[in-house]
This record gives structure tokens, C-alpha cells and sequence, in this order.
């Protein structure tokens, strides 16, 4: 489990399109000192530009046989079709993906998969957030990181998500232009100090939600059938779509059903009746649910200009 890596600062803006378009240029330049300056960011700010390519999946190290630099990195096929098809990073779809990555990669991204897998708590403060952290790793680590760390990790994590309540854009290292802001999963109350989980109905894409599906439940990922799994499971299964778009069963029932209807091709449907509800996806990988995500939206409109 890693904490840290991000030097702080939650993915901004245009980062990871500059990410992708120097490793599309080339790649040997991400082992060089002055990598940011070929990013056009700060220092810190390149370390962290590297962190989260990683972190989403959309990069990851080079064979050692074939690169010869441990530091060398390539981009994964995830990356490769987003470069591909979203290479501005313009659909709320590719930022969802990116968040389920996130969700699901305790290697690179602990506080998050811990944050929203583990804690239970809809309303509080950054202080119990902290402790409650802080607990679960003494129970499962036998050299825990700091409680310096953990607050820095958890704070970046927060500062990705929370939109602040109101809104007065008085501190610009704070993460406000971090695209995950806009799933809509957090906010914070500044006069009060605490946040507020979202668990409403969200716009989750039909294939987004496939995504999820096939990232949580490994049987769903090939095969040339469809595989049933329960809303319950659904909802609550670890890295799952419950736990990653903050939905419970019910508001997880609505968003299927919402898929069911805008996927058309019965790649996702609803069956069963009140407690035996079931989800029932075409078996296919998490890239082809990217994929089709991509194919789903209007021909062009996110093309390279």
C-alpha cells in the first residue's frame, strides 16, 4: 500500500493529457531531471504528473529486457485508447474510469480504495477521517506511516473530490480545478468543517457502469455469455460500483436501469423482482467496456484537433 507519491497535489487540469502526449512523443524523457520542464509544470508538480499516470492505470514501468531503465514508462492499453480516442480528456466517462482505477489500486492510491471501500461514515470532519485511517493500519501494518502522512494523503484525496461549500476559490493550491470535483461524490462545508458523501443517483454511463462491474467481478471480464450479479453484491462488494460511485442498492438499482435503457444493445439489463433484483452484463474485459464507451459518443467530437 502507498501513501503519497502525488507531492500533494490532486491531478489538475490538463495534467494528464500532458502526460500522455510526452509519452507519445517520447517516453525516454520521463527518465531525464528535467522532465517538468518538458511538461511546462513546476518540479514537484512532474513527480506528480508521473505518480498519477500510474495511479489511474493509463501508465505503468517498462519491461526491464525491453526498456533497460527501471524509471522508463510506457503507456498501459488503457492509456493507449484514451490517447487514442479522449486524448483532451473531455468525457465525464474517461474521469469515472479513471476514479474506479483509482478505487482499485490500494498500490498506488491507498487512502483512496480505503475511502471509499472501508469508511463508513457519510458526514465528518478531516479529523476522523484521519484517526479512522490511522486505526485500520495499525490493525493491518506492522510499520505504519505517519499520522504526518496520513493526514497529507488523505488531505490530497479529499482535496480531488470535496466541492467546497460555498464555493470561494481563495486558495489555489487546493485542488478546486481537479476534475474529479465534478463527479460529484463530496463536498465540504466550509463554515461547518465537515463532508458530506453523495449517495444519489449520479449520470453514469452505461459502459462506465460495465466497467466497474468487470474491474470488481473478475468472472464478468470474458466469455461469450452474460453473467447475473446480485444489486446487493453490487452494491457492496469492494471496488464495486456501490463503493465507487457512492450509490447504495437502491440508487444503484436506479442507475442500472437507467443503463439498461440508454445501452440499447443489451449489454446491461435488470431482471428479477423487490429483494432478487439481479444486474445482468455481457461478458466482456474492462478495455472493451472502454471501448464501447468511446463508440457511444458522438463520432469526432473528441478527436485531437
Amino acid at each position: 500500500m502507498r501513501f503519497g507519491g502525488h507531492e500533494t497535489f490532486a491531478i489538475r487540469e490538463g495534467w494528464l493529457h500532458k502526460g500522455l502526449r510526452l509519452l507519445n512523443k517520447n517516453s525516454e524523457l520521463f527518465t531525464q531531471d528535467d522532465v517538468a520542464d518538458h511538461l511546462g509544470v513546476g518540479r514537484n508538480m512532474g513527480k506528480s504528473i508521473r505518480h498519477w499516470l500510474m495511479a489511474t492505470q493509463l501508465a505503468e514501468p517498462a519491461p526491464e529486457a525491453v526498456a533497460g531503465k527501471r524509471s522508463l514508462l510506457q503507456m498501459t492499453e488503457l492509456g493507449c485508447r484514451v490517447w487514442e480516442l479522449d486524448p483532451y480528456f473531455l468525457s465525464e466517462g474517461t474521469w469515472w474510469i479513471l476514479h474506479v482505477n483509482l478505487v482499485n489500486n490500494p498500490a498506488f492510491a491507498a487512502s483512496w480504495a480505503w475511502f471509499f471501500n472501508s469508511f463508513g461514515h457519510d458526514r465528518f470532519d478531516r479529523a476522523v477521517c484521519v484517526e479512522s485511517l490511522k486505526r485500520q493500519i495499525e490493525m493491518t501494518t506492522k510499520k505504519p506511516p505517519s499520522a504526518t502522512t496520513l493526514d497529507r494523503d488523505l488531505g490530497c484525496m479529499l482535496a480531488s473530490y470535496a466541492r467546497t461549500i460555498p464555493n470561494t476559490h481563495d486558495d489555489p493550491e487546493d485542488g478546486a480545478d481537479c476534475p474529479f470535483r465534478d463527479l460529484g461524490l463530496l463536498s465540504f462545508f466550509k463554515t461547518s468543517g465537515y463532508y458530506q458523501f453523495h449517495h444519489e443517483v449520479k449520470p453514469i454511463p452505461p459502459e462506465v457502469l460495465g466497467y466497474a462491474i468487470s474491474k470488481a467481478f473478475e468472472h464478468t471480464s470474458g466469455g461469450a455469455r452474460a453473467s447475473d450479479i446480485s444489486i446487493t453484491d453490487a452494491a457492496r462488494k469492494p471496488g464495486g460500483p456501490g463503493r465507487c460511485f457512492a450509490l447504495t442498492a437502491e440508487t444503484l438499482f436506479e442507475v442500472a436501469s437507467r443503463a439498461e435503457s440508454l445501452s440499447g444493445n443489451g449489454a446491461i439489463q435488470i431482471s428479477g423482482m423487490a429483494g432478487d433484483r439481479v444486474i445482468r452484463v455481457k461478458q466482456q474485459s474492462p478495455l472493451d467496456w472502454v471501448v464501447a464507451h468511446y463508440a457511444s459518443i458522438e463520432e469526432g467530437s473528441l478527436h485531437v484537433a
